[in-house]
C-alpha cells in the first residue's frame, strides 16, 4: 500500500486501485500515517520556490570513442569470429561434401572416461603431498 500510496502522488493509479487504497487507509492508522507524512513531503518540496545555485551544475558530455579504438575492437572481434569458425571447420575434418552432417556435441568415450578417473584417482587428496610419481602438482 505504501508503493500505492507513492504512485497515488503521481496521479499513476487506476480508479480501483485508487479506491482500493482510500479503503484501505481508512482502516489501517499505520498506512495512513505514512500516506500523510508522504503527501506533506511531497508537497513541500513540489510548491518551495527553488534556490539559485552558487556555481551551476556542469554534466560534460560523455567522451566518444576514438576511431582508432573503435577500428581496433572491431579487427579483434572480427579475428576472434574467423578463429572459432577456422576451429570448428578443422575438428569437423576433411569432407566430400562441405554441409555440416556432424553434432557440435562430442560426448567422451568410455576409454576417455576411464583414464580420467585413473588420473583423478591418483592424485592426492587437497592439502597432503603427492606421492604418486610421474605427476607434477
Amino acid at each position: 500500500m505504501r508503493e500505492q500510496a507513492s504512485l497515488q502522488l503521481d496521479d499513476e493509479l487506476s480508479q480501483l486501485e485508487r479506491r482500493m487504497l482510500v479503503a484501505h487507509l481508512a482502516r489501517c492508522a499505520e498506512c495512513r500515517a505514512f500516506s500523510d507524512d508522504l503527501t506533506a513531503v511531497t508537497e513541500k518540496l513540489r510548491y518551495s520556490p527553488r534556490e539559485k545555485l552558487e556555481r551551476p551544475i556542469v554534466i560534460r558530455a560523455p567522451r566518444r570513442v576514438s576511431a582508432v579504438w573503435l577500428q581496433t575492437g572491431i579487427a579483434a572481434a572480427l579475428a576472434f569470429a574467423a578463429l572459432g569458425i577456422g576451429s570448428h571447420l578443422a575438428d569437423a575434418g576433411p569432407s566430400s561434401d562441405f554441409s555440416v552432417s556432424r553434432t557440435v556435441t562430442r560426448f567422451p568415450t568410455q576409454v576417455e572416461l576411464e583414464r580420467e578417473l585413473a588420473i583423478l584417482e591418483g592424485l592426492p587428496e587437497r592439502g597432503r603431498p603427492a606421492t604418486t610419481s610421474g605427476f607434477v602438482l
